[in-house]
């Protein structure tokens, strides 16, 4: 998901000169390199883990040795050396980014970080461990967590209203959250859309020499296949009518949120603890798009398809993640660091928590629980 990669490169390009322990540490009269090794992991057999390496000599970023290597120990035992992943793999190609394919193929040679994929299933309650090696074994880095116990189960009733400043409507849920008895716990929201998309396209009918068969008036015959594809987004959480989500600095519409005489921290990664609700319940209020407006991409197969033949599924995904105490503040700091609000001039300075020992970064694993909704499959527009 995109949510994952932005932030752990926050570490590798924000090297913040307010150092303490537990804080990622800045010295600009080191000068020797170190290895930068980031990771936002999830429990669950179907997750599918990524850990990002790259190399720092303390000012800017480098392109980490060939030889570098990644093992993974859970509770103390090897259970993986992942590998690292081919260059295509870790920066897909995309059209849009890059309208020449030439000018994508010159630019992989010059990928400086490494991203390693994490087969093994991680559960709750798992102790992690991954360490990372380069230069012939000069560098090593090791960072260690734990993986949060599941939250409790939660349900989520949904409607469809009109919010003001918008002109389309939204869909608001209202997420009936227990919480954890006894414990200070930390978690984070998020909703995915998810869509199967169903093209009808037609090909030719050949004969078993491979011939194009014609009807008696001399058109092609034609056979009608199927195509299935998936396209998938996290949702963008408006979260200003929530007591919790806003820390209590509730609004409701545009013109309140950008008030310039009092800014506030957008809570984009919708984190919240359980301060407000101690060994109870509560009912978090956000709304996200309907989606009503999907537009399915232009199937990558050249073959004939019917523009008034493609279908969507849309599924949502609603998840509550389980965070440790680090994981939340580390959210808590690219809250701040990602917002327009934020000055660091005139606010207080943000450091980010580092649990990587020999070199820097930050390592964690959230434990979600989810539930689906999935609707009728209706028609939908393609490119």
């Amino acid at each position: 998901m995109k949510l994952y990669l932005r932030p752990i490169l926050y570490t590798a390009t924000f090297l913040l000169s307010a150092a303490c322990e537990n804080e990622i540490p800045y010295n600009p009269g080191q000068g020797q390199p170190v290895l930068v090794l980031n990771a936002l992991l999830e429990t669950g057999e179907h997750s599918t883990n990524y850990v990002f390496l790259h190399q720092s000599n303390g000012i800017d970023i480098g392109k980490v040795d060939d030889d570098a290597t990644l093992r993974l120990y859970i509770n103390d035992v090897l259970a993986e050396t992942p590998k690292e992943l081919e260059k295509e793999e870790t920066i897909p190609y995309n059209p849009q980014d890059w309208p020449n394919r030439d000018g994508y193929e010159e630019y992989l040679p010059y990928i400086g970080f490494k991203k390693f994929r994490i087969s093994t299933p991680l559960n709750p309650g798992d102790h992690i461990r991954l360490e990372a090696t380069a230069g012939n074994g000069t560098m090593h880095a090791v960072a260690e967590t734990y993986a949060p116990s599941a939250p409790e189960a939660f349900r989520a009733d949904t409607s469809t209203v009109r919010l003001e400043d918008y002109r389309e409507p939204y869909r608001r849920y209202l997420i009936h959250v227990s919480d954890h008895p006894n414990e200070r716990n930390y978690y984070r929201l998020d909703i995915c859309n998810d869509f199967l998309v169903r093209y009808h396209y037609y090909l030719h009918k050949t004969d078993e020499n491979g011939n194009e068969l014609k009807d008696e008036e001399g058109h092609y015959i034609h056979i009608r296949k199927d195509s299935l594809a998936r396209q998938d987004y996290i949702s963008e959480i408006i979260n200003r009518e929530d007591m919790i989500l806003t820390g209590g600095h509730v609004s409701h519409s545009q013109k309140e949120e950008d008030n310039a005489m009092f800014p506030r921290i957008e809570n984009k990664y919708n984190i919240f603890s359980d301060a407000y609700f101690p060994n109870a319940s509560t009912t978090l209020k956000v709304y996200t798009s309907c989606y009503n407006d999907f537009t399915a991409k232009a199937p990558t197969f050249s073959t004939y398809v019917c523009d008034l033949e493609t279908y969507c599924t849309q599924t949502i995904r609603i998840r509550l993640h389980a965070l440790t105490e680090d994981t939340y503040r580390y959210l808590q700091a690219l809250n701040c660091l990602e917002d327009d609000d934020y000055d660091n001039a005139l606010m207080e300075p943000v450091s980010l928590p580092c649990n990587v020992q020999g070199g820097i970064g930050f390592v964690s694993v959230s434990t979600p629980y989810e539930i689906s909704l999935t609707l009728p499959e209706r028609w939908c527009k393609r490119e």
